[in-house]
């Protein structure tokens, strides 16, 4: 989901001679703390109420429009479609990679693109990216999002993306923009229904995790992301952890993230995990409850709207007082401070609109897959192809095109250029080598065979065949895992049939997220090379090079 974007930040301290630029909260040379706290006391109550949900209404108090705390960008600056901006592969994808300074050079990229897009009013400063999750179950629909299973690479993943989308050189005393390590934690599955018809969803679950595997493995990754990457947010999931839902978790915010490891930013609810806290968990009899129990865990931003909903009257009841609200606010100004929202302008409100897709940044999203993809056989030299040799082309497969279907997910939904590369664009180099294309079968879950005669077909008369397999967006992602790991059995047919009647051993490029079985495409004699791609969207220009 990509919230609608901002018509302009503006920054009250810069009017000169207005009433606000006066004012100690405007005041650059006081302490933090200090201007943070006289801005929430100009509040009215009702601003503070509205000012806990992420569409934060104007704030007349102290001459702030609308704010939206609620922006992507795990791979690409997440947008409506009014901006352009790179798009680099999934994190499963530039996790293969294992370059820090590939992950670090993303992360600034994105950054910079995400504060140049703020300075056109094209873009807000507060983005809910990397997730660090774990992916400890190959069927989890949000697989393609995450760094991978280990704890200890997905933890320096989260640092060095972090401090590269956080962390501009030309301006150490300010925050870029701000990611948000996500989702704390534990929080493993999207909605799954067994063959005998039990169910279960991210927002009912309960997740039973023994002391040392919750600290020694799922909180590794967030305590790297706080400790050595200093993330500005946190973000607490659906799902319950051990009983208390993470939201209302005072031990997980509170005590572990902020006394412990030091947290310094604002934590935001997933989106109505603050009222599935009442609604799913069935934690508090009454949602007033709920409010009282999320904001004093330490919960200062609610995705959507439950919370300001119930806070006037959880106050009526004194369930909550205004302390507990100002609380909250403090957190989330302290983080906008430090955005330079009411700062002097400064070398990051001069990041220019000429950062977004340049030539370096697309390169570095190619490089970003090329160093990326495993080759996880390569029988008979049949990789590397050399352009002068290889003659025809023909790449087949449901995925031979796969670009635009996912390029939107977690990123741009307008891409460099409108150049929604695909795997054929790949291989044929600008037109450079002669390539043909079908997909054999219609899509990845589609068990239809009738297009594989045709593919076969294909095969017998190209030079060299290239098959293009695995899953997409339809396999799983938010909202939905996958039901098995293994191909399709028309994805088998095809690859087995196509590779019996090519001309030289096969090319089987896997484009997933999910974990698959291929120890039957290792097997088969007849495929020469196996290369594991992840999922690269419009970056997979980078495997051609």
């Amino acid at each position: 989901l990509i919230p609608s974007l901002v018509h302009g930040l503006v920054n009250p301290c810069l009017e000169q001679g207005g009433k606000f630029a006066s004012m100690p909260f405007c005041n650059a040379s006081l302490a933090l703390d200090d201007r943070v706290a006289d801005a929430v006391s100009r509040m009215s109550l009702k601003e503070k109420i509205s000012a806990l949900g992420t569409n934060t209404p104007p704030i007349p108090s102290l001459g702030l429009p609308a704010y939206n705390w609620w922006s992507e960008a795990s791979s690409g600056l997440g947008s409506s479609g009014s901006i352009e901006a790179t798009k680099f592969p999934y994190p499963i994808t530039t996790a293969m990679s294992f370059n820090r300074t590939m992950w670090t050079m993303v992360g600034r990229q994105i950054g910079r693109e995400a504060r140049a897009a703020m300075n056109e009013g094209k873009a807000y400063s507060t983005f809910w990216a990397p997730v660090i999750n774990l992916a400890r179950e190959p069927r989890w629909g949000r697989n393609i999002e995450t760094p991978g299973e280990d704890p200890f690479l997905t933890g320096e993943y989260a640092e060095h993306f972090v401090k590269g989308f956080q962390e501009a050189p030309d301006d150490p005393s300010h925050v870029q923009a701000s990611a948000c390590c996500k989702h704390y934690v534990a929080n493993e599955m999207e909605s799954t229904t067994q063959a005998d018809g039990e169910h279960h969803d991210r927002n009912h679950v309960d997740s039973k995790v023994s002391m040392q595997d919750l600290v020694d493995t799922y909180m590794k990754p967030f305590q790297a992301c706080v400790e050595k990457g200093r993330v500005t947010s946190l973000m607490c999931s659906y799902n319950a952890v051990n009983g208390v839902p993470s939201c209302a978790n005072d031990w997980l915010l509170k005590t572990v993230a902020r006394e412990n490891w030091g947290f310094d930013g604002y934590i935001t609810s997933d989106c109505d995990a603050d009222a599935d806290v009442f609604r799913s968990h069935h934690y508090t009899a009454t949602a007033e409850e709920a409010v009282r129990d999320v904001l004093q865990a330490g919960t200062d931003i609610d995705c959507t709207s439950f919370v300001p909903h119930y806070a006037e009257s959880a106050l009526a009841k004194g369930l909550i007082t205004e302390a507990d609200i100002n609380d909250r606010l403090k957190m989330l100004f302290r983080v906008r401070m430090r955005l330079s929202h009411f700062d002097p302008e400064g070398p990051l409100n001069k990041i220019p609109v000429s950062e977004i897709c340049s030539d370096r940044s697309q390169e570095l999203s190619h490089d970003a897959v090329g160093q990326s993809a495993t080759l996880l056989k390569n029988a008979q030299s049949t990789l590397p192809l050399q352009r002068d040799s290889v003659g025809s082309v023909a790449v087949i497969g449901p995925n031979a095109l796969l670009s635009k279907s996912d390029s939107g997910y977690y990123g741009p939904k307008k891409v460099c250029g409108d150049n929604f590369w695909t795997l054929v664009d790949a291989v044929s180099q600008s037109g450079k080598v002669q390539t043909v294309t079908t997909p054999g079968v219609p899509n990845v879950l589609s068990e239809n065979r009738t297009g594989i005669a045709a593919a076969v077909q294909m095969a017998r008369t190209a030079d060299t065949v290239i098959l293009a397999v695995g899953s997409d967006l339809s396999w799983s992602a938010e909202g939905h895992d996958a039901r098995n790991i293994s191909l399709t059995d028309a994805q088998s047919a095809l690859i087995t049939q196509v590779s019996a009647v090519a001309k030289k051993p096969v090319t089987v490029v896997v484009m997933t997220a999910t974990p698959l079985d291929l120890s039957e495409v290792l097997a088969n004699p007849k495929i020469g090379a196996v290369l594991h791609v992840g999922q690269p969207s419009v970056a997979i220009l980078g495997v051609g090079a």
